[in-house]
């Protein structure tokens, strides 16, 4: 007979609950702890059994929960990845001062997954990044360079770009809707080499707008946008380690695709993951993908204005972030596509990855230029190379 063994810990509930009732509701508050560390237990998930009422416990392992007085013979199903439920009733913690759940660790079986818990948890999680972005990345006027490349390959065609790009952000990071952070970030192309020369206005568009768009935390139009959190289905795809630092990875998936929650006026599919820290709540990582009705020659967020159907298109967007002196900045971002136009199959990939930063003493810049004529300076790609200068 197989046996399968799971290395379980007894859970032990010391409950100081506080609780009220008033106006017909009672209040449950409290705090998840570690029985065997007494650290608080991040994001832990309480839901009323029975029903679709439940809390998450903040990054202190602070909760609160309000339900009708009619549900005080209900049961608080506690849960959190990594430890063993349990539960109480809620007069149980009523009228006490301070509840304090301890969870002992244990090792789960695959069935043992509380999947609408994950769903609260994950949406408290997301929360808490849109809630720490100012600590956490540069919320002042700064500037950064980087090498930005673009390719592009039409049937057996393919051309190249690439280009030295310096980008002025008026503002910093805080969320900002499209228009407004189109209107605080600002670049300018340096150095410019290309495969061939321009044939048409089209042949001339670099899509850096894109690549700014990219970034899911300074823009919205994206799975951190709290209004839009109901749209989205979200599910653990497991913990990672990262320079020491324990990461959490949510997938999700747009249940109702559109311009305000994939940033494409034509998606028909986005769904992805998410890298949190889940030390200081930053993201590290996003990869999304997506399927659209069309592909926009201005960028994803704006309305297409080409008449040439597109059909079958397909996009993976990375972005990634790293640390430096405490904070975090956009460290780089790979846009992937294809599509077919007029029975040709079309790919492309742009290619953005941050070089230098200037927090200190930032130049201002105005406008998005371009300069795409700009006569290609030889002597400076031939000396050139891609590494991050502090």
């Amino acid at each position: 007979m197989k046996r399968r063994l799971f290395f379980l810990m007894m859970v032990i509930v010391s409950c100081c609950v506080s609780a009220t009732a008033q106006d017909g509701r009672v209040t449950v508050k409290g705090t998840v702890i570690d029985s065997h560390t007494g650290g608080p237990v991040a994001f832990a998930n309480l839901g009323l059994l029975g029903t679709v009422a439940g809390t998450a416990s903040d990054i202190d392992g602070i909760f609160e929960l309000t339900v009708p007085d009619k549900y005080s013979t209900h049961v608080i199903r506690v849960t959190a990845v990594g430890y063993a439920n349990m539960e109480f009733k809620v007069y149980e913690g009523a009228g006490k001062p301070d509840l304090k759940i301890r969870l002992k660790p244990v090792t789960y079986g695959m069935g043992e997954v509380d999947v609408y818990g994950q769903l609260l948890v994950y949406k408290k999680m997301l929360r808490n990044v849109v809630s720490s972005i100012s600590k956490n990345y540069i919320s002042k006027p700064y500037n950064y360079q980087g090498y930005f490349k673009y390719t592009t390959q039409r049937g057996d065609e393919e051309k190249v770009k690439e280009a030295i790009v310096t980008v002025y952000d008026a503002e910093g990071y805080h969320r900002d809707n499209v228009a407004a952070a189109f209107k605080a970030l600002h670049y300018n192309f340096s150095e410019v080499r290309r495969s061939q020369e321009p044939a048409s206005v089209w042949d001339g568009l670099t899509y850096f707008d894109d690549v700014l768009t990219a970034d899911i935390v300074r823009n919205t139009r994206n799975v951190l946008d709290i209004v839009n959190a109901r749209d989205y289905k979200l599910k653990s795809k497991g913990k990672l380690l990262y320079e020491g630092d324990s990461v959490q990875v949510i997938g999700y998936e747009g249940l109702k695709p559109s311009i305000s929650t994939a940033g494409d006026p034509s998606v028909q599919s986005y769904h992805g993951e998410i890298y949190i820290n889940l030390k200081d709540m930053a993201v590290l990582k996003n990869v999304a993908y997506l399927t659209s009705r069309d592909f926009n020659a201005l960028g994803r967020n704006l309305v297409t204005v080409e008449e040439q159907p597109k059909k079958d298109v397909k996009m993976t967007i990375t972005t990634t972030y790293k640390k430096l002196n405490s904070v975090y900045f956009l460290s780089g971002v790979n846009i992937e596509y294809a599509y077919e136009e007029a029975g040709i199959p079309v790919k492309g990939e742009a290619q953005f990855i941050t070089t230098r930063l200037n927090v200190n003493t930032p130049t201002p810049i105005e406008g998005r230029n371009y300069d795409e004529d700009r006569k290609t300076n030889e002597d400076f790609w031939k000396n050139y190379s891609v590494y991050f200068e502090e």
